[in-house]
């Protein structure tokens, strides 16, 4: 190939990946999953969590700390956080119970929150990092910040509602006793009994592909041999998320907050984001077009992008801990 003829072949586009559970993908799809995170491990109250990280392609940047939903993992953001390594360094975690991190006997929601701030230190992003949660994980990035919040840059919440102290919700207590994940016969079976919880259409199947061939074990013990999914179904047996308190820690969260809907999620709710905003004046609360509840799926670039400038806003604001003399020259 002639110089020329390289000068008008174009970028590079980063291959399909190996994985035979996807089934197509656009460009921006795999060049971000050519971008392959660190695996790390690190002891949480005796639980051995783990994380990805992608480091920060300039040095000595802030940094973010992805939280799945219930029942995910860290391979939810696999393609969002490499979006983002151009200025901050990027972890995802496995919380306990699910994903890659070990299973436990007992779960309190303070388990899920010593493990978030474990991971984030241990990643070394910065030292005020932020905490991005979803769902489920919006729920216990709220305790993270009740606990720990001092020693945190921010807290954003995706699609996770703070109610009223009259209107509060408790999503396990009452829930019929938890019953071990089933068991398929084969891989592709589990496969294909993939579904989003809770449950909504998405139109970028690439991306259920992926997320769905990342949530599946192999069961090689036992009397069933088999496939089946990663998460404990135990650790939601009684789980109780105390919702009554959840507006008074908003309220007086340490550090900065913003919170992030999906326009056409079933969590997005005028009436709850006009009391959240009465609680914090300051926040940035604001919705993501087209975005169901599970927006980094939906609207992976938007929710990217999102993130990217409340990551910049606060920095500026000095709120990540970074010296100004860094976030000038930067």
């Amino acid at each position: 190939m002639s110089e020329e003829e390289h000068e008008n072949r174009g970028p590079e586009i980063a291959p399909l990946p190996k994985e035979d559970f996807i089934t197509h993908a656009p460009r921006w799809f795999r060049d971000c999953l050519a971008e392959k995170p660190e695996s790390h491990w690190v002891t949480s109250e005796g639980t051995r969590v783990h994380y990805l990280k992608w480091p920060a392609k300039k040095a000595d940047r802030p940094g973010l700390l992805f939280v799945h939903g219930n029942g995910a993992h860290a391979r939810w953001f696999d393609f969002i956080a490499p979006l983002l390594t151009e200025e901050y360094n990027v972890a995802s975690i496995d919380l306990p119970g699910m994903g890659d991190s070990e299973w436990r006997d007992s779960y309190v929601r303070e388990t899920y929150a010593h493990a978030i701030r474990t991971v984030a230190f241990d990643a070394g992003l910065g030292p005020k990092p932020v905490i991005v949660g979803h769902s489920f994980g919006g729920f216990v990035t709220l305790i993270t910040g009740a606990l720990y919040g001092a020693e945190l840059g921010g807290l954003l919440l995706a699609d996770f509602r703070v109610r009223p102290k009259t209107d509060a919700v408790e999503w396990f207590l009452g829930d019929p006793p938890r019953r071990p994940t089933r068991v398929y016969p084969d891989r592709e079976t589990a496969l294909g009994r993939f579904r989003l919880a809770p449950l909504q259409e998405c139109a970028n199947a690439f991306i259920t592909d992926y997320i769905a061939g990342h949530s599946i074990r192999e069961v090689t013990d036992g009397d069933e041999k088999g496939w089946t999914w990663k998460f404990d179904p135990m650790a939601f047996q009684g789980l109780k998320m105390g919702g009554e308190e959840h507006a008074d820690m908003f309220k007086n969260l340490p550090c900065k907050v913003g919170v992030m809907y999906g326009h056409i999620s079933k969590d997005h709710d005028p009436d709850t984001m006009a009391f959240m905003k009465s609680l914090r004046p300051e926040a940035p609360i604001f919705t993501i077009p087209f975005a169901q509840h599970h927006i980094m799926l939906d609207q992976p670039i938007a929710f990217a992008s999102a993130v990217g400038t409340l990551m910049a806003d606060w920095e500026a604001k000095g709120a990540l801990g970074v010296p100004k003399s860094k976030t000038a020259a930067a």
